[in-house]
């Protein structure tokens, strides 16, 4: 799917996407916040902010959040939460006046965007600190536990369309290696885990959101597929769980000056 369609397929996935998604992990949200009290950061915009899912708890935190997304069916679901400054735009042009805020924020969505390091400029623009990402770190040659068993349901899930005739192209890697790439291709000022743990989940969990359409990459695939192709997948995982490390961390770009090679 070509990245300029990405606002409309989000807009198709809105009314499932909150139930098909675990919410932010407490102990990270937690993180952040510590993190932005000590560096004096109150007023922030969050680029891509969805259906609020970071946006409504940083705000019942104490933070003054403004969100802005290019999805209106996102923006619909972020109202409902209770967000009052919500405004539609692209991230490569945001309707905001220079050092507008204290921190312009991106929570795993510079791995969507087709030009991330435009996105990251202009986030210094609006913004005092720079832009900071909430984001998976390159692993430094560190290999996650079960890495592989984490994505088996999406592999198997895949396969099962593949052979009714319908391919799926996710792109050039998944979210945590393009987040990956651009860490490693623009190093930020400030790389700072603030999470760094062992997660169990049932991988039933992600058969179900890829089942009841939750992914932008299926949209193009009739329901009974998809009931079929999650049937077929459960049948061969059966109630396994999978145990592996996630690591999470804010990466502060203060300011872009001569445009550097682009990491995706």
């Amino acid at each position: 799917m070509p990245r300029r369609d990405i606002p409309r397929a989000f807009d198709q996935i809105s009314n499932v996407y909150d139930s098909t998604r675990d919410p932010i992990d407490e102990a990270t949200l937690e993180a952040v916040v510590r993190d932005f009290e000590d560096r004096g950061i109150g007023e922030l915009l969050e680029v891509g902010v969805g259906t609020g899912r970071v946006a409504a708890p940083l705000s019942r935190r104490g933070l003054s959040v403004t969100g802005v997304d290019a999805s209106l069916g996102m923006l619909s679901r972020a109202r409902t939460k209770g967000l009052g400054r919500l405004v539609r735009g692209s991230a490569y042009a945001l309707p905001f006046r220079d050092g507008a805020f204290d921190a312009a924020l991106y929570v795993h969505v510079l791995h969507l965007l087709e030009d991330p390091v435009a996105a990251i400029r202009e986030g210094c623009r609006v913004a005092r600190a720079g832009t900071i990402a909430l984001l998976r770190p390159p692993g430094e040659g560190r290999r996650e536990p079960s890495e592989r068993s984490e994505f088996e349901p999406r592999r198997i899930f895949y396969e099962f369309l593949a052979q009714e005739g319908y391919p799926i192209s996710a792109g050039s890697g998944s979210p945590r290696t393009r987040e990956a790439r651009l860490v490693r291709d623009v190093p930020p000022d400030r790389l700072s885990v603030v999470s760094d743990r062992e997660v169990t989940e049932p991988l039933a969990r992600r058969i179900e959101m890829l089942e009841r359409g939750g992914s932008r990459h299926v949209l193009h695939v009739p329901a009974e597929v998809l009931r079929r192709a999650g049937a077929a997948t459960r049948a061969r995982l059966g109630d396994r769980t999978v145990t592996y490390r996630r690591v999470e961390a804010l990466a502060t770009w203060s300011h872009l000056g001569a445009r550097p090679t682009s990491a995706d």
